[in-house]
């Protein structure tokens, strides 16, 4: 069952963002998007909220599949990360 994006937004500290995202049963996800997957989406690396604006989709893509295939930290959550974003990226050449 995937996610649904509720909203996006960068963490007071700017060092990371977060998804909310709508599970079909049971309530709300927050997925964390870390620092690295922010720089490593597009060129020039950048970690603010425009990029993360532009890229709410695929970051929300990468996330449902995750929550998905249950690949969870260690504490349950999903993390998009910048190993997660290297592999959409080998499968969607032309899209980043």
């Amino acid at each position: 069952m995937p996610l649904k994006l509720i909203s996006g937004m960068m963490k007071a500290s700017g060092d990371e963002a977060l998804l909310i995202m709508e599970r079909d049963v049971g309530g709300d996800e927050i997925v964390l998007v870390t620092k690295e997957a922010l720089f490593d989406i597009a060129d020039p690396p950048l970690c603010n909220e425009c990029r993360l604006q532009q890229y709410v989709t695929v970051f929300s893509e990468i996330a449902s599949n995750k929550f998905d295939g249950k690949k969870l930290t260690s504490d349950g959550h999903v993390a998009v990360t910048a190993t997660d974003v290297s592999a959409w990226k080998a499968l969607h050449p032309d899209a980043a």
